[in-house]
């Protein structure tokens, strides 16, 4: 049986099971020269790193809580298993083959899995441990955008905020790229980037989707006097 666990046992330091993978985000189309992203893997570990690699569709349910399930379908990834060398890296090929003619974007976890290994007797019970990253990679068709309307706010504690968000668009929305502005009679703010990545408990929209997410306001601003506004 696989085990994939996106954290490290204290038993093991970070150093021995570490790997990168780069890009984390990638956005190709369903067509053309376009269609395919090279991602690339690290082995940072002292030993040899065998990994495997899996596609997933990604959906998002309305609370923001996201699901997936695999996709054999509409991706072709060379090679879809590899062994890496310490200290050497490993080029992945992810071209997506799927329906060329898209109504709106899609969305899609890759998975790259590093194939378990036994840990020595001495650290434990020997339960097998691996590590997984799991990228966002979207394939969204020419001219598709994206539009956020706010449909509701509402306090939901000192500081936090649910907001429900719908996009009326036919590209995803990443969240953590827009700006969110408030502003009471007093004072106004901004928050972006690191900042608003760090408040919001949901970071993507699909496309013709509502998504409700909380986010962690300055206790100065309570949601039933104070106006939001959005940018993309």
């Amino acid at each position: 049986m696989k085990y994939i666990v996106a954290f490290l046992l204290f038993v093991v330091s970070y150093s021995v099971l570490a790997f990168e993978v780069s890009p984390m985000v990638s956005e190709i189309k369903p067509s053309g020269s376009q269609s395919q992203q090279t991602m690339r893997v690290y082995n940072s570990t002292k030993d040899p790193l065998t990994i495997d690699i899996e596609a997933y569709n990604l959906s998002i349910n309305s609370n923001g809580e996201e699901k997936l399930t695999i996709n054999d379908e509409d991706f072709l990834i060379i090679p879809i298993t590899s062994i890496i060398q310490p200290g050497k890296s490993q080029s992945v090929i992810v071209r997506y083959i799927g329906e060329p003619v898209l109504p709106s974007s899609k969305a899609y976890r890759i998975a790259i899995n590093q194939i378990p290994v036994k840990l020595d007797s001495s650290l434990g019970s020997g339960v097998a441990m691996a590590m997984s990253f799991q990228t966002l990679l979207n394939v969204v068709p020419d001219d598709a955008e994206a539009t956020i309307v706010i449909k509701d706010k509402k306090q939901v504690a000192k500081g936090v905020w649910s907001v429900n968000l719908e996009n009326t668009g036919n590209k995803f929305i990443r969240l953590t790229q827009s700006k969110w502005m408030i502003q009471n009679k007093n004072e106004k703010i901004v928050l972006e980037g690191k900042e608003l990545s760090q408040s919001l408990s949901g970071k993507i929209v699909l496309p013709n989707s509502n998504s409700t997410v909380q986010i962690r306001i300055p206790s100065q601003f309570n949601a039933s006097d104070s106006d939001l506004k959005v940018v993309l």
